[in-house]
């Protein structure tokens, strides 16, 4: 075992040989919607319901995990620990309360963060986030595009750039632009790029995309019905989100544009769950009705409806990590299934080597 281990190594470093660029991000900026959120939410929502007991705090923790749409960190935690990078709900950076209140009574989120986002590195990511600027899950939340807005705004403010070091990830996973009836990609595609083209007009240069997984295989799509629907909505977001960041990479000198195809881990762990220590990939590990749980949520590719597990978050966040490590120079089409085949790979050798050691 342990010669297969040094070999599959030297061959992993073949393949991807490691930038020194990759480890150096100074900080890390999260845009993106429930499964980046790690507690702004769950922070808007806990102040509000201390001021009106009717609005409930979401999501409920347990079983949620402090804040996190799963039952653990999420993807981002994982890489920005990887990174050796903090990670801070631009929440908890909102001056006096992450909430406002007007004269009539009416909530909303505080986005006057008085410069704190320049000096750290910070998670703008809002569960229901659509890739545009409005919130499927409530209209007094922001779309991706208003998060980005946020982080923009408090860097004029401030009168300073977007750090040129960091790392910015975008990513807004399709499921709540379909529940809110955007279902043009052409749209999709273009509120990513105007996120993107944002965040480099004011300094960003690092800037790592995510695709749109296949909406018509999780747990929710197939108890409704509509996976057909799902899945060719995906299909086009993933199609248009392609074309898009290819024209970007050449129409905006300097971007060090990473895109990441979470699309297809996610169907090569539906199609091959044994190889990634799956024994269901097709139901959720928590009844969201009665709030029962599985015996053995690692072995669950879903948490609930539409989220994944911690296990499949801490996957994702490695294999991104790896991404990152191996980033080649210009913007590549989906990975291909060799480099895809390799990089998890090298996830479930350590994972072995991880488990031998306990």
């Amino acid at each position: 075992m342990k010669k297969i281990i040094l070999a599959t190594a030297s061959l992993l470093a073949l393949i991807f040989p490691f930038e020194a660029k990759a480890a150096t991000f100074d900080k890390i900026y999260v845009f993106g919607d429930s499964l980046s959120d790690t507690g702004n939410v769950f922070t808007v929502t806990t102040v509000a319901n201390r001021l009106n007991p009717t609005i409930p705090v979401d999501p409920p923790s347990p079983p949620y995990f402090n804040g996190r749409y799963s039952n653990g960190p999420v993807w981002v935690d994982y890489l920005a620990n990887s990174l050796g990078s903090t990670l801070t709900p631009s929440t908890n950076l909102a001056v006096g309360s992450p909430i406002t209140l007007t004269p009539t009574g009416d909530l909303g989120v505080n986005f006057f963060f008085n410069g704190a986002t320049t000096t750290q590195g910070v998670n703008f990511a809002f569960g229901g986030a659509t890739s545009g600027l409005n919130n499927a899950s409530d209209p007094r939340l922001p779309g991706v595009l208003r998060e980005v807005q946020a982080f923009t705004n408090d860097l004029t403010l401030a009168n300073q750039p977007a750090d040129p070091q960091a790392l910015y990830v975008v990513w807004a996973a399709g499921s709540n632009d379909y529940s809110s009836g955007n279902l043009n990609s052409t749209i999709f595609a273009e509120n990513i790029s105007q996120g993107v083209t944002s965040l480099f007009d004011v300094g960003a240069r690092n800037i790592l995309v995510v695709n749109v997984p296949d909406l018509g295989q999780t747990p929710r799509a197939r108890r409704i019905g509509d996976a057909n629907a799902r899945t060719q909505v995906s299909q086009e977001f993933n199609a248009s989100l392609t074309t898009t960041l290819n024209n970007l990479s050449q129409t905006l000198p300097g971007i060090n544009l990473i895109p990441f195809d979470v699309n297809s881990i996610f169907a090569e762990a539906i199609a091959n769950p044994t190889r990634f220590g799956f024994t269901n990939v097709t139901e959720p590990c928590l009844n969201t009705v009665n709030f029962t749980i599985c015996s053995n949520p690692n072995e669950y590719l879903f948490w609930d409806d539409i989220h994944p597990t911690t296990v499949t978050h801490r996957f994702l966040g490695e294999l991104v990590f790896e991404r990152l490590a191996s980033k080649p120079q210009s913007v590549p089409e989906p990975a291909s299934t060799v480099s895809l085949g390799m990089v998890m790979l090298l996830w479930m050798l350590r994972n072995r080597q991880v488990k031998s050691k306990m």
